[in-house]
């Protein structure tokens, strides 16, 4: 079954998450450069003077479940590297693609 993979990052771990990709072989995805928003346990990022800065996104549509494994792992590493600060990653099932 196809998989989304929604991947919200701080914006200064983009060249990381790139990085991440490349090794792990996904080259399809779709970039959201200036993402603002804030989390449960993560520091608002609003581009505001009082809550400066702003997220990246990525949308991974997966049908192949080694991939979606490794990126997984990849992506866990990373955040347990950054005391799991500035990057989170959702899978959700995607029914269709048109």
């Amino acid at each position: 079954p196809m998989k989304a993979v929604f991947i919200f990052y701080y914006i200064e771990y983009e060249e990381d998450i790139m990085q991440i990709l490349a090794k792990t072989g996904i080259e399809a995805y779709s970039k959201w450069e200036k993402v603002l928003g804030k989390g449960k346990s993560a520091v608002p990022r609003l581009d505001t003077a009082v809550w400066p800065g702003f997220n990246g996104a990525l949308f991974i549509a997966l049908e192949d479940e080694e991939k979606l494994k490794t990126l997984l792992e990849e992506i866990k590493a990373f955040a347990q590297l950054h005391h799991h600060t500035g990057i989170s990653a959702f899978v959700l099932p995607l029914e269709r693609v048109v």
